[in-house]
């Protein structure tokens, strides 16, 4: 039956390819005065893409259908390597905290993009095809030509076909394409290893005065203490869907933690799947889920044959767990004494509909909190705080939204109460769970404003609380701080702690103090990158746990000197391996290198060879993976200022000494 289907399927996909390669409409000209992502300079549809099979894929970031497509076309990639086919993402960005060309870049890292990605930052590409929803697929022939055009996720077979029927159409014509590479220069090949990566959600527990944090680029789960000292860790460091003991088992994208006694939960998002922690030993079970998404949206299911789409937040109510199931739009309950699933809130349709939870809807919901007997929960593309009555059992909305209830395109950064142009796809919110209504806050990681707001859920009034509008990573007062697309809150005492995503840092809110600071990690292992990365910055990333020295008064004498980097390792130490050690040095004011060093750090012991010229500033920045016999390894991130003073009687040797 599956082998007839897809003959026939071939044959209706030659007929269209057949008639479009003769009669299709030419594909509108793009690229040229564009940014492009993943690519050493900038591409054009009518140079490098004409001798080409192109699926066009028309994308944004925030879109939970947008994300399921990627792994089909990471397939369909592996599929047809080596044929003259490529894939190249069009982002046109629905919020405004989005279409920034270093925000797309997040979002290329963050979901491991690994084709040319084109910047359509105002619709024009988007409106010169004629699009109108998002993801939309098109595929366009090596002479320029539109073969078809596919919309939403799930079009992976389809897709295939069209594929294959083409290049087979195509190799049977002369010189139809043209077998030279694309300059791929891949984002992802010069990124340094550091201790975060876009972390997602985390969890406190002031109790056991510990920190659980969903370190989703790495696809792990730490444990902290509450000062930011390693404890533990789940997980390999490398994406999969594995059981097994902390270090045998592999996550992929984990997000939302929540804790029933002695088993902490954990929303592995890309697996589609809910895992299992035990905290007595550390071994992970998957408890649903098998790696593929599931579309039902109704039926109480068994967990272990339940499939999960895009769960993104856990949280614990009366012994059960509700899931934030992005993925279906929908509220979802596990209860762990029946280990059976079931939909709690929503029809599955993406729209802002309050009302009795089977009739109401929700989009895209991404965050969850409780209060009493209040689900709160961050609907993400509606821009709305909504709320689950569980005694009622209805979904109400606390603020944000539009008053149609299909306009998911009402977002703002606006202070004030009810529906309105409140927040911009907040993806989580936070509350004392036993506070009484009236003296209960919320607070609200507006991520997209970069912006942690207060609500209260009495009267639905918004009010700005913690960071500026424009993305930054600063600490201080309240008002002054800066994140970069907050996703995570969790509240221990006077404490709320952010997952401070595309910042890879976890901050901590005083909440006595209106206070902002970065949590200093300490010990946190380092996963070291497969294949090293190349750097081509002008100075190495300030990392939350970089120790700026004192700054240091030194002589040297003019005309060529030496500087010493010398790395004193402990026994069993060494240089991890095929990881980017790398060291700067830097002049300020008046100081001129003979050049600015840059590469890997071959030793322990570095020599530099400077050319001087005047007294001035000198910085020095060094980040080096150290690997331990045992086998975790660490970062070092270390910055020294030199004041240099030139004079003739002074040595030609400056050391530093890093123990």
């Amino acid at each position: 039956m599956e082998v007839d289907r897809r003959e026939a399927l071939r044959q209706r996909a030659r007929q269209i390819l057949e008639h479009n390669a003769q009669a299709g409409v030419p594909a509108p000209p793009f690229g040229a005065d564009k940014e492009w992502l993943n690519v050493s300079r900038a591409l054009t549809s009518t140079t490098d893409l004409a001798g080409k099979l192109v699926l066009l894929d028309f994308w944004t970031a925030c879109c939970i259908n947008c994300q399921h497509v990627l792994p089909e076309l990471a397939w369909l990639e592996e599929r047809y390597r080596g044929e003259p086919f490529v894939v190249v993402g069009c982002h046109s960005a629905k919020f405004p905290g989005e279409t920034g060309v270093e925000a797309v870049r997040d979002a290329v890292l963050r979901e491991g993009i690994a084709h040319p990605v084109v910047v359509d930052r105002e619709f024009d590409i988007w409106r010169r095809f004629g699009v109108r929803a998002w993801p939309t697929l098109v595929l366009i022939g090596p002479d320029g030509r539109i073969l078809g055009q596919v919309s939403g996720e799930g079009q992976g077979a389809v897709l295939d076909v069209l594929i294959e029927q083409a290049l087979d159409l195509y190799h049977g014509l002369a010189d139809a394409f043209d077998d030279r590479p694309l300059p791929l220069r891949l984002l992802r090949e010069r990124v340094l290893p550091r201790e975060l990566l876009y972390p997602g959600k985390l969890l406190g527990d002031a109790e056991r005065g510990r920190l659980w944090v969903s370190d989703s680029g790495h696809h792990r789960v730490l444990e902290l203490d509450l000062e930011g000292r390693f404890l533990r860790q789940f997980g390999q460091g490398e994406p999969g869907l594995d059981d097994g003991d902390a270090h045998e088992a592999r996550f992929r994208g984990p997000q939302g933690l929540a804790r029933i006694g002695e088993q902490l939960f954990v929303a592995d998002t890309l697996n589609h799947a809910l895992r299992s922690i035990d905290l007595r030993t550390g071994a992970v079970t998957t408890v649903a889920g098998n790696g593929r998404p599931g579309h039902e949206r109704a039926r109480t299911l068994p967990a272990a044959a339940a499939m999960l789409n895009s769960p993104w937040d856990l949280r614990e109510i009366d012994g059960e767990l509700a899931i934030a199931m992005a993925g279906l739009h929908q509220v979802w309950s596990y209860d762990p004494g029946t280990q059976s699933l079931r939909p709690l809130a929503g029809d599955g349709s993406e729209a802002r509909r309050d009302g009795a939870f089977e009739l109401a809807a929700l989009a895209q919901p991404s965050g969850l909190a409780r209060l009493g007997q209040r689900l709160l929960v961050a609907d993400s593309e509606a821009s709305a705080i909504r709320a689950l009555d569980l005694d009622t059992r209805r979904v109400s909305t606390l603020a944000g939204g539009a008053e149609d209830a299909r306009n998911l395109f009402h977002f703002g950064d606006e202070e004030g109460a009810g529906l309105g142009r409140r927040f911009q796809h907040p993806l989580a919110v936070e509350c004392e769970p036993d506070a009484p209504l009236e003296r209960a806050l919320a607070y609200v990681a507006d991520t997209y404003n970069h912006r942690i707001k207060l609500l209260d859920p009495d009267s639905g009034t918004v009010a700005n609380y913690a960071g500026a509008a424009e993305p930054g990573h600063a600490d201080g007062e309240c008002d002054a701080a800066r994140f970069r697309e907050p996703a995570g809150l969790s509240l221990v005492g006077s404490r709320l702690y952010v997952a401070d995503s595309a910042n890879h840092a976890l901050r901590v809110i005083d909440l006595d103090e209106h206070t902002v600071r970065t949590l200093a990690l300490e010990g946190v292992p380092v996963p070291v990158a497969s294949r090293p990365a190349t750097l081509e910055l002008s100075e190495l990333p300030h990392l939350p746990s970089t120790v700026v020295h004192p700054a240091l008064r030194r002589r040297l004498a003019p005309g060529d000197g030496t500087l010493v980097l010398d790395l004193a390792l402990a026994p069993g130490e060494s240089l991890a391996a095929g990881a980017p050690s790398q060291y700067r040095v830097l002049r300020e004011g008046g100081l001129v290198a003979a050049r600015q060093v840059t590469g890997p750090l071959l030793a322990s012991s570095t020599r530099i060879e400077l050319g001087l010229a005047g007294s001035g500033l000198l910085r020095v920045q060094l980040l080096a993976y150290i690997a331990t016999a045992a086998g975790p390894c660490r970062l070092l991130s270390h910055e020294w200022r030199l004041d240099i003073e030139v004079e003739e009687r002074a040595g030609r040797t400056l050391a530093l000494t890093l123990a």
